[in-house]
C-alpha cells in the first residue's frame, strides 16, 4: 500500500513548431494501456510520417517526441536544409528493431517510401543518437 507507485503507461506523441521553435502543448496522439514495445513501433511510423511531410499536423513541426507520461522516451529531429533526421532514444536499439504498426486511422504504412528518401543505413552520433541521411 504504502510504497505502491502508479505507474503510467499512457504515452503521447507531441511536437515543437519550426516557425517559432514553440513547444505544441496538445498532444497529436495519445495511446494508453499499450508496452512500450508498442509505441516505439507506433512512433517509428510517426517517424516516418513526419520525415516525408506525409500528415497536415506535421507542416510547420521541427521535431517529434515520444512520451510515456512526463518522461521523454524519443525525440526525432528534422533538419529543413539537409532533410536528415536525428533520432535520440533512452531505447535507441530497440526503436531501430522495432516494426513499424499503425495508430488508430494511421495508413499506410511508410517504411518502404522513408527508405527509397533515405539511406538504410544509418550513422551513430552518440550511443542514444542516431541520423539517417537524406539521398537527394
Amino acid at each position: 500500500m504504502g510504497n505502491y507507485i502508479q505507474s503510467d503507461m499512457t504515452w503521447y506523441v507531441y511536437r515543437r513548431a519550426l516557425s517559432s521553435d514553440a513547444w505544441i502543448p496538445a498532444p497529436l496522439q495519445t495511446w494508453g494501456g499499450i508496452t512500450e514495445d508498442e509505441a516505439l513501433s507506433k512512433f517509428k511510423h510517426e517517424v516516418f510520417t513526419f520525415a516525408l511531410a506525409k500528415h497536415k499536423e506535421y507542416e510547420d513541426t521541427k521535431a517529434i517526441y515520444l512520451y510515456r507520461g512526463n518522461h521523454r522516451v524519443v525525440k526525432a529531429l528534422l533538419d529543413p536544409e539537409t532533410k536528415q533526421i536525428e533520432i535520440w532514444s533512452t531505447s535507441i536499439r530497440q526503436w531501430l528493431a522495432s516494426e513499424e504498426k499503425l495508430a488508430a486511422q494511421r495508413y499506410p504504412k511508410h517504411e518502404k517510401a522513408f527508405f527509397v528518401k533515405y539511406l538504410e543505413k544509418y550513422a551513430w552520433i552518440n550511443q542514444q543518437t542516431i541520423t539517417f541521411v537524406h539521398k537527394e
